[in-house]
């Protein structure tokens, strides 16, 4: 969004000259403005940040949070979710409403979302047999993109180390994704269930988001192994659906 200046009639009097350099210094003001709310949420000092952008708003000063909000998301800074987070919990949801992109809002809501791995465009889904530990392998859909099977729910908690943490729950089985305990000696990659609890860290997960070309994309970490993201394995059954969910190591 760019910074619009709004001068008063007696103002546009004046020499074109005069004019420039007002808004030059309007610009500067607020470019740092800018560098200090980013500052901010990159220190995780983010009572400070939902002030100044509750103070930002009532001011007229929304591009410094456009600008702000789009910076984060293209450092990809893993903070921008718990600075959304404490906005929406802290009489801040209609900055989030204006100023984050539309997923952002979905998910702060609570609402039933889908997560779809962008390199095969598939989604997330649970497998329909229960393992003896009544857990379900997951898989990356090859046909389904409308029904409760890839149905996704966030419920977030205020984490260690400034991390906004997430237990999504399938709507179609109502359990939780779990990281594997196990790593394969191999390729340092672990299996991800659906469980039926939701009381470790192999269960906990939180979103970094990224732009990619014209999208703005989530890597979904593990709160346990916290190098750890989501993708799909690459073989592809009879159904079409690839393998599992497996996790990589993220250097």
């Amino acid at each position: 969004m760019k910074f619009v200046v709004v001068f008063a009639s007696c103002v546009l009097a004046v020499s074109a000259g005069v004019t420039e350099m007002s808004a030059a210094s309007m610009s500067s003001s607020n470019k740092e403005l800018e560098e200090k709310l980013y500052n901010s949420i990159l220190t995780g000092d983010y009572d400070s940040a939902v002030r100044q952008s509750l103070e930002y708003e009532n001011q007229g000063k929304g591009s410094i949070i456009q600008n702000v909000v789009n910076n984060l998301i293209i450092d990809g800074s893993r903070n921008t979710m718990e600075y959304c987070y404490k906005l929406w919990v802290g009489n801040g949801q209609h900055i989030v409403r204006k100023y984050f992109p539309y997923n952002f809002r979905l998910i702060m809501a609570g609402n039933f979302v889908k997560l779809i791995y962008r390199n095969y465009n598939l989604a997330l889904k649970l497998g329909p047999t229960l393992d003896p530990a009544n857990e379900r392998l997951a898989y990356g859909d090859g046909k389904e993109k409308n029904s409760d099977l890839i149905s996704w729910k966030s419920h977030y908690l205020v984490g260690e180390q400034h991390s906004v943490l997430q237990d999504p729950p399938t709507l179609s089985y109502n359990q939780y994704l779990k990281l594997s305990s196990t790593t394969d000696c191999n390729t340092q990659d672990r299996i991800i269930f659906g469980t039926n609890t939701a009381d470790t860290t192999r269960e906990q997960w939180f979103l970094q988001p990224t732009k990619y070309e014209n999208d703005v994309l989530f890597f979904i970490y593990n709160r346990e192994v916290q190098r750890v993201a989501l993708k799909l394995g690459r073989i592809v059954d009879a159904s079409g659906d690839r393998s599992g969910i497996w996790t990589r190591w993220m250097k």
